[in-house]
C-alpha cells in the first residue's frame, strides 16, 4: 500500500471535488492550512452530463468564502455570462395545461450557474488530486487516514466528507448505527436532459423569461426549461421535469431512447409553448432518469474533531426550491467564521460549525421534503413553501407540523438517489 511522507502539524483531506470540497479548500488555503481535495471522478469532465444551479441569499455568504479574484469571475460561470441579474429578477410560475401565468417569485440579483465552469473556477490554486475513491477510514489519537480504492493512503489532522449524497465518509461516521445514515427514497422522480430548440420555439420561451419558466398543473407535474449554455449564437437549454411515482418507473432500465420518449408522452398535455419546447428535442438526445432522495441531518461523533461532513454529504435534500447550493455555501462560510473564531484550531472550528449547521441542515431538508411532496399534489401547491416563500432560506419558511415525516418514507436504493443534481 502506498503512502505519503510523515503528517505535517496540520493537514485536511477533503473528498469529493464539488461545490462544498471546493469552497472549503478555498478558505483552508487562505487560512494558510495545507490541504489536498481526492476525488472519484478520474477528470473533471468525466461526467457525461452537466448541469446547472441557482445562487439566490447566499451570494453574500460566498464573498465570505473565495478571495477578490476568483469571485470576481463568477458571473463568467453563468449560463448567461453576459447575463446582468437586477433587483427585480422572478422566477415565474405558469399552468402547464393553460400556459397562464400563475405566480412571479421574487429572486433579486439571483444568478444560474453551469457545473463544469463553477467547479473549474474553484479549484483554481488548490491541489485535487482525481481517480481517488475513498474505500476506508482510520482514525487514530493523533491523526485520520483515508484509504483509496486504488490502494494510496493518505494521512491528515481532519478528514471532511463532500462526495455527495452517497457519502463514503457518512457511511464511516454512522458505522455503528448504519441505518441513521442511510438515504431515504423521497415518492417522486426525475428525468433531466439538454438540448437545443428551434429558433421560433426559443423566442417564445424567452418572451416569457430571458432565463428559465416554471411549470406545475393538476396532473402533478413539475417541470423545469432554462438556459443552460448561451453563446451569442447558440443556446442549450436544460429540461427537468419530475412526478410522484412511489413504484419504481423503469426507466433506467430503458436508457436514453425510454427516457426521451415518456418525457414527450407527458408533455403532450402541456400548453404552447412549453410542449412544443420538449416535443422538438431530437431523437437520440441522452436524458438521465432518477428518483429524489433525501438524509434527515442527525449529529454524529466527529471523534475529537477529525471527521465531519459538508454540503450534499452533510444534508441531501430535493432540488424544487433550489436550496442545495444556498446551504453549501453556508456550510463553507460558517466553517470559515468558526475557524477565524478558533485562531485556526482545526477541531474546536469543526465542533462550533456542526453546531450550527446541523440545525439548519435538518431544517432544510425537511423544509424541501414538504415542498416536493406539495409540489406534485395539485390540493396543496399554493400552500407549498415554493409557491408561498419562492426561494427564501428555509429558516424563514419552516416546515409544516403535516405532511409526510422526514424519517417515514423508504430507503433509498443504492447510487440511484440525488446523483443528477449534487453540488
Amino acid at each position: 500500500m502506498g503512502s505519503t511522507a510523515p503528517v505535517p502539524d496540520e493537514r485536511v483531506l477533503i473528498v469529493g471535488a464539488g461545490s462544498s470540497g471546493l469552497l472549503i479548500a478555498q478558505i483552508l488555503k487562505k487560512a494558510g492550512i495545507p490541504v489536498t481535495v481526492f476525488e472519484q471522478d478520474t477528470s473533471p469532465t468525466s461526467r457525461p452530463r452537466d448541469w446547472n444551479f441557482g445562487i439566490y441569499w447566499a451570494q453574500s455568504r460566498l464573498e465570505e468564502c473565495l478571495p477578490l479574484d476568483l469571485h470576481q469571475l463568477i458571473k463568467t460561470a453563468q449560463t448567461d455570462p453576459n447575463y446582468e441579474a437586477s433587483p427585480e429578477e422572478t422566477l415565474n410560475i405558469f399552468n402547464g395545461h393553460t400556459g397562464e401565468l400563475m405566480n412571479s417569485l421574487p429572486a433579486p440579483y439571483s444568478m444560474r450557474i453551469r457545473r463544469r465552469p463553477w467547479l473549474e473556477l474553484l479549484k483554481t490554486g488548490i491541489d485535487v488530486r482525481y481517480g481517488k475513491k475513498l474505500a476506508s477510514v482510520s482514525v487514530t489519537n493523533s491523526s485520520v487516514s483515508a484509504i483509496f480504492s486504488d490502494g494510496t493512503l493518505e494521512t491528515g489532522t481532519l478528514l471532511i466528507g463532500a462526495e455527495g449524497a452517497h457519502s463514503p465518509t457518512r457511511e464511516f461516521l454512522f458505522r455503528s448505527s448504519p441505518q441513521d445514515g442511510e438515504l431515504l427514497s423521497c415518492p417522486v422522480v426525475t428525468t433531466a436532459t439538454l438540448a437545443k430548440f428551434p429558433p421560433d420555439i426559443a423566442a417564445e420561451l424567452t418572451k416569457l423569461h430571458p432565463r428559465h419558466v416554471i411549470t406545475l398543473d393538476p396532473a402533478g407535474m413539475f417541470v423545469w426549461i432554462g438556459v443552460h449554455d448561451r453563446t451569442p449564437t447558440d443556446c442549450t437549454y436544460m429540461i427537468l421535469i419530475s412526478w410522484h411515482s412511489p413504484d419504481d418507473t423503469g426507466l433506467r432500465e430503458g436508457g436514453s431512447e425510454a427516457i426521451l420518449a415518456d418525457l414527450k408522452s407527458r408533455a403532450k398535455k402541456l400548453a404552447f409553448p412549453f410542449k412544443d419546447a420538449i416535443q422538438s428535442v431530437p431523437e437520440g438526445t441522452r436524458a438521465w432518469h432518477a428518483r429524489l432522495s433525501y438524509w434527515p441531518t442527525k449529529p454524529w461523533d466527529n471523534l475529537n474533531g477529525k471527521v465531519t461532513l459538508a454540503g450534499d454529504a452533510a444534508h441531501p435534500m430535493t432540488f424544487h426550491r433550489g436550496q442545495g447550493l444556498g446551504n453549501t455555501i453556508a456550510d463553507a462560510a460558517e466553517f470559515q467564521a468558526c475557524l477565524s473564531c478558533s485562531n485556526n484550531n482545526l477541531a474546536e472550528a469543526v465542533t462550533n460549525y456542526e453546531r450550527e449547521m446541523w440545525v439548519r441542515g435538518l431544517e432544510a431538508v425537511k423544509v424541501n421534503l414538504e415542498n416536493t411532496n406539495a409540489l406534485h399534489d395539485w390540493k396543496k401547491v399554493l400552500q407549498s413553501p415554493f409557491y408561498k416563500a419562492g426561494i427564501r432560506r428555509d429558516a424563514e419558511v419552516g416546515a409544516s407540523d403535516q405532511g409526510v415525516p422526514v424519517d417515514e418514507q423508504g430507503k433509498a436504493e443504492h447510487g440511484k438517489g440525488n446523483e443528477l443534481f449534487e453540488d
